[in-house]
């Protein structure tokens, strides 16, 4: 049986051998009169009925496109989990940081302004490679962050000695040993 980081690593290796396949499928039958694979402003180029035909605009595109990227980023590694978990979570069943409606109310309205900015970023990204490509490297560089920030939050102690004291200072947040000792002694496994 694999374990979850074998799974892990087996499906990130799954999907760079999938985009390799796709880049190569690209290459070779690519079309050279496509207006999609370019770079830079051009004089054709619309994005959502604004001509991008200096590097002036194509750059306030990019920074825009930044903007969004980087708020998309923020709210679905932070706000959204936490609205996810307090909602789909059968476990879970006292919910004591948010009334219902409140709880109602801000799901309902960051689905709904999440889902207006995926269609706005999908015109946008089929207007030409370079913009969708900047966004996908803007969204990874922030999440670089946001996976470490969260991440931070975490005790590890996979490959940790049991000799060594769990409590030194990395990622210790007020658990003694001896709660974590007991937490660990109560878990079955089967």
């Amino acid at each position: 049986m694999l374990t979850n980081s074998c799974k892990v690593w087996l499906c990130l290796i799954g999907n760079v051998i999938a985009m390799i396949l796709v880049l190569i499928f690209v290459c070779i039958f690519r079309d050279d009169s496509s207006k999609y694979f370019r770079f830079g402003p051009n004089e054709d180029l619309i994005v959502i009925s604004i001509l991008i035909n200096t590097w002036n605009k194509w750059f306030g595109l990019i920074l825009f496109i930044g903007i969004i990227k980087s708020c998309d980023v923020l709210v679905n590694e932070l706000g959204s989990p936490i609205l996810g978990f307090r909602i789909y979570n059968p476990d879970k069943k006292v919910i004591d940081d948010f009334t219902k409606n409140e709880l109602n109310f801000l799901a309902n309205a960051m689905w709904f302004t999440n889902s207006f900015r995926t269609v706005l970023m999908v015109v946008v990204n089929i207007t030409q490679f370079d913009i969708a490509l900047s966004g996908m490297i803007m969204s990874e560089i922030l999440s670089i962050f946001t996976v470490r920030h969260l991440l931070n939050t975490k005790k590890f102690v996979k490959g940790k000695s049991k000799n060594k004291s769990r409590s030194d200072g990395d990622g210790d947040f007020g658990h003694s040993d001896t709660e974590d000792e007991i937490l660990l002694d109560n878990i079955i496994i089967e």
